[in-house]
């Protein structure tokens, strides 16, 4: 007796081309999301009247050093929308960056229980020109 079965040899042979096709594509989405990412600078303002929406969130900020802290263990950085204060303890080692200096840097907004108004808590330093 033959059983009829229809030949799934032509696609039983494109499966792991299809896979293989799926799999790349995963990588290739996985190797872009770990490329830096161009990010523009979020105005104080906005980080002032939205903290919620920026809380725990890696943003960038610009703006002039208008003060430094003993031992660099903050900055106080302004825009022409405001300013706020940049903690450094993120950072092993000096930021030495001058007040009056330019300055860009990538962080996060964090929140103290004891200080209402949210903090800046520097990650990275992108450049600072005096």
């Amino acid at each position: 007796m033959n059983n009829m079965h229809p030949d799934l040899g032509g696609e039983m042979a494109f499966a792991p081309k299809i896979i293989a096709l799926i799999i790349g594509l995963l990588l290739s989405g996985l190797l872009v999301s770990c490329v830096p990412q161009n990010r523009s600078a979020i105005k104080i303002k906005v980080l002032s009247l939205n903290p919620d929406e920026y809380v725990g969130s890696k943003v960038q900020v610009s703006g002039k050093v208008s003060g430094v802290g003993p031992g660099e263990s903050y900055f106080l950085v302004e825009d022409d929308t405001g300013r706020i204060l940049v903690g450094t303890e993120q950072i092993s080692r000096k930021v030495g960056c001058p007040s009056q200096s330019n300055i860009e840097l990538l962080g996060t907004l964090r929140r103290l229980k004891s200080v209402p108004q949210p903090y800046f808590s520097m990650e990275s330093l992108i450049s600072c020109k005096p």
